[in-house]
């Protein structure tokens, strides 16, 4: 077993150590079969230790989403500085190209994205899920600020549309998400067109959202 690190950056890379190979479970593994005693083999630690860098299992996985948000905020910081958002169509194509690649490209952060509301914040300490979103949130800022240096929309309208795009993620992927007996049951029966396709609907509801958004403030 190995030794609980002391240094706060040791602690810091034993955390991201931990965070990782959760990730790499949950690639292979649903949700609710992985036990925090199975991360803790896998780390060669004991449960004990485990528990000393992540309170609860929804605390590490909603470490890992924070991790996965973080990244997509520095890819999308680089398609804007590599895009002219001149007009709101641009913009629009922006959200639109970066959704395309989160849903082919990051079906990890979908995943815990679907699962945020419901399940990873139930579990997790008010304080750091504050000090998490306080992070974020400043990097959400820097990222809007440069959308919005051509005045083509404010800080609060960016906000409000990747707020938006979050809940339509999250619906979308719940709606597609069927049970194993039941999808069984619907392919038996010829039942197909009661399956969603996430993707479809996931684009096609954030491009009506932004039509609309479009619409009503011109």
């Amino acid at each position: 077993m190995t030794k609980r690190a002391m240094t706060d950056e040791a602690k810091a890379l034993k955390a991201q150590a931990i965070i990782d190979k959760a990730a790499e479970m949950f690639a292979s593994s649903e949700y609710d079969k992985i036990k925090m005693s199975d991360i803790a083999i896998a780390m060669n630690m004991s449960k004990g230790i485990l528990f000393v860098y992540f309170k609860t299992k929804e605390s590490l996985f909603f470490h890992l989403l924070c991790t996965e948000y973080e990244k997509r905020l520095i890819r999308l910081t680089e398609m804007i500085q590599a895009s002219q958002i001149q007009k709101f169509d641009d913009f629009k194509d922006l959200v639109m190209t970066e959704l395309i690649e989160l849903v082919d490209h990051n079906p990890l952060y979908i995943r815990l994205e679907a699962m945020r509301s419901a399940v990873l914040e139930q579990n997790v300490d008010a304080e750091l899920m504050l000090r998490l979103k306080t992070n974020l949130y400043a990097e959400m800022m820097k990222m809007t600020a440069l959308i919005c240096e051509n005045n083509i929309l404010d800080p609060s309208e960016v906000m409000d549309i990747f707020q938006a795009q979050g809940s339509i993620i999250i619906g979308c992927k719940l709606s597609s998400m069927i049970p194993a007996e039941l999808e069984a049951i619907i392919t038996e029966n010829g039942l197909e067109g009661f399956k969603r396709d996430f993707k479809t609907d996931v684009l096609r509801t954030m491009k009506n959202y932004l039509d609309g958004y479009k619409r009503d403030s011109l």
